[in-house]
C-alpha cells in the first residue's frame, strides 16, 4: 500500500503543477503565478522533504521570496511530508483546510446510470458553461471551505483549468440538454488515473449523475492504460459515502495548509 500511496501523492502533485511554472528547490517545489495571486492552486509549495530546523527555515524563506506577490502562504502535504515540518506549520498558525481522503478503486461496482449526456469540453461554449457551474460550486462553498470568493476568483479558477487542458479533460453532464454537473479526469505519467473536480447542481443531485460520470471516467482511464484509479473526497462531505459504495476505499490523506499574510 505504501508504494501505491506514493504513486497517488506523485500523481496528485503532478496534476496540481500541470500548466504552471515550477521552481525546483532542494527541499520543496514552488508553483508561483503573479497574474493570479489569490489562487491557491497557482501559488503554493509542495513535495516538502525538510526535516531539520535549517531545512524547514529554508523552505519557509523560499516561500516568502517566490510568493511575495500573494497575500497567502499555501502548502500541500501528504503522508510523506515529515512530521517535524507539519509541527512547524501548526506552531506558526497555518490553518488546515478541509482534509481530503484519497480513495482508490480496484474494481468499480456497477451503477444504474443516469439519463445524461457526457460531453468533453472542447470549445468556448463548453468553457462558458463550466464557468457558470464553477460559480455555483463556489457559491455553495463546500469544496472551497466556505470562503467568500468573487467572480474574478472564479474566472481565475477556470483559467487555471484551461491551462491544464487538453491533458486534464473536463466534461459536462447534460440533462435534457442543460449542463447540470461537471468533472475531470487525467492519466498521470506514473500510471495512476485521477478523477477530480466533481460537482453537481443541488437541484440535480441524487439522480445518479455523479456515479455515471465516475463510471465513465474510470472505464476511460483503465482503457487508456491506467493501472489504478483514485479520487479525492473532502472528509467532511457526504460524497465520500457515494465513492465508498462505488468501490473506492480510503488510502491516504492529503492536506492543504493556509496562512493569510496580508
Amino acid at each position: 500500500m505504501g508504494d501505491r500511496n506514493r504513486l497517488i501523492a506523485e500523481a496528485y502533485r503532478w496534476q496540481r503543477r500541470l500548466g504552471h511554472r515550477v521552481i525546483a528547490l532542494p527541499h520543496c517545489g514552488i508553483v508561483a503565478d503573479p497574474a493570479k495571486p489569490d489562487l491557491w492552486d497557482a501559488n503554493h509549495a509542495d513535495d516538502v522533504t525538510a526535516q531539520s530546523d535549517a531545512e524547514i527555515d529554508a523552505v519557509l524563506a523560499a516561500m516568502e521570496e517566490h510568493l511575495a506577490h500573494s497575500g497567502w502562504r499555501v502548502l500541500h502535504t501528504d503522508g510523506f511530508t515529515p512530521d517535524r515540518f507539519l509541527a512547524r506549520l501548526a506552531y506558526l498558525g497555518f490553518a488546515e483546510r478541509p482534509v481530503v481522503v484519497q480513495m482508490t478503486c480496484d474494481q468499480l461496482r456497477p451503477t444504474g446510470g443516469a439519463p445524461v449526456d457526457l460531453v468533453e469540453i472542447a470549445d468556448a461554449t463548453g468553457w462558458a458553461a463550466l464557468t457558470a457551474l464553477v460559480r455555483a460550486d463556489v457559491t455553495e462553498g463546500k469544496r472551497t471551505g466556505g470562503l467568500d470568493l468573487d467572480d474574478a476568483f472564479v474566472d481565475d479558477m477556470v483559467a487555471n483549468y484551461r491551462a491544464k487542458a487538453p491533458v486534464y479533460r473536463f466534461h459536462l453532464a447534460l440533462l435534457d440538454g442543460e449542463p447540470v454537473a461537471y468533472g475531470a479526469m487525467i492519466a498521470a505519467p506514473n500510471g495512476m488515473g485521477m478523477i477530480e473536480d466533481l460537482f453537481t447542481l443541488p437541484s440535480a443531485r441524487r439522480r445518479g449523475i455523479a456515479s455515471t460520470m465516475i463510471a465513465h471516467f474510470d472505464a476511460a482511464l483503465r482503457a487508456e492504460g491506467s493501472t489504478g484509479v483514485f479520487l479525492g473526497a473532502v472528509a467532511e462531505e457526504e460524497a465520500k459515502s457515494l465513492y465508498y459504495n462505488l468501490g473506492f476505499r480510503p488510502a491516504m490523506l492529503s492536506r492543504c495548509w493556509v496562512k493569510q499574510v496580508t
